[in-house]
């Protein structure tokens, strides 16, 4: 896929200078305000601007997508070809093994351990995937990850660091892509914000290593949606109001988890946590009988645990602690 082109799409978006006005009024539908449904080709200036600062890079190293889950999609298609090697942190969020798998190429785990660096990371290995806070366990890289993660760019391998969690952390550090010329960063509006709805994304990284995402998101997503764009510039004063109400919660739900007496890593940021509690498909199954859902940790190549959301009504997260401490029991 890293040499996906589509030749006619690379013209039109590169070709747009300006924003591009559709007239609807001939299809019948209501005239709706003109600003909304303009083009914008290779992205949009103002919200490109803005994300640069907000997460200390240039302009031109951020390229907009359809959320996380596109931008993870579209990177890592960009540099994984089929027989590739493709190393992936462990436990993880399965789609950030399952793209590389579905692209036929070969995942390889690095195993997460508390303490130690991430790594080794495969020779054969030019494309590294990870996350930071990582899902599930909501643990953040140290300077040994970070410096584990650099000598893997160093001889030549591409680094993408899922960092959707990143702006829950009280003092978010340096990302990904400003870090080293080979890092790129993933995130979204959607898991500290709550603006999933709008399925708004980016990519952060060198020009020369974005223009290859973009390269591939030409065959799949021509552009992201003007309407979402604007809801978001509206709502771009509220961002810190926003984060506010996410984190409400995690503290007081956090205790529950504690003051049960059950087992887990406490978590460095993030909205999720794996519990330890022996078989996790057979323990989701037993909590849904009773209405309350857990992520099975299987999902995560973490079989013993499962995974809790930290971000619930508080009530609600205190009666399913109790249905997780009456089936421990």
């Amino acid at each position: 896929m890293r040499n996906a082109f589509f030749p006619h799409m690379e013209w039109a978006k590169t070709h747009t200078r300006t924003p591009l006005p559709v007239e609807l009024g001939f299809s019948g539908a209501p005239r709706p305000a003109g600003a909304a449904y303009k083009e914008h080709g290779s992205g949009h200036p103002e919200l490109q601007r803005r994300i640069a600062r907000k997460y200390g890079v240039s302009a031109d190293r951020v390229y907009l997508a359809g959320g996380t889950s596109l931008a993870n999609f579209v990177t890592i298609a960009a540099f994984c070809d089929p027989g590739e090697v493709v190393a992936v942190e462990t436990p993880r969020y399965a789609p950030l093994a399952e793209i590389p798998r579905s692209l036929g190429a070969e995942v390889v785990d690095v195993p997460l351990r508390p303490g130690r660096a991430l790594g080794p990371f495969p020779r054969a290995a030019r494309l590294a995937v990870c996350s930071s806070p990582h899902n599930p366990t909501g643990k953040v890289f140290g300077d040994d990850d970070w410096r584990s993660l650099a000598r893997f760019a160093d001889r030549g391998g591409v680094v993408l660091v899922d960092e959707v969690y990143r702006d829950l952390q009280a003092r978010p550090p340096k990302v990904a892509a400003a870090r080293h010329d080979r890092f790129l960063t993933t995130g979204s509006f959607t898991k500290t914000y709550g603006l999933g709805a709008l399925r708004l994304g980016w990519v952060l990284g060198a020009p020369d290593l974005l223009d290859r995402v973009r390269r591939v998101d030409n065959l799949v997503s021509v552009q992201v949606a003007t309407p979402s764009i604007l809801q978001l510039l509206k709502a771009w004063p509220r961002l810190p109001e926003l984060r506010r109400r996410t984190l409400r919660p995690v503290r007081t739900n956090l205790a529950a988890l504690r003051a049960a007496g059950l087992t887990f890593a406490e978590p460095d940021a993030g909205l999720t946590v794996l519990v330890e509690v022996g078989d996790g498909d057979r323990c989701a199954a037993a909590l849904e009988k009773e209405g309350v859902g857990v992520a099975r940790g299987s999902f995560f190549d973490a079989p013993a645990h499962v995974r809790v959301f930290l971000g619930a009504d508080p009530r609600a997260f205190r009666r399913g602690v109790e249905a997780l401490t009456r089936y421990l029991a």
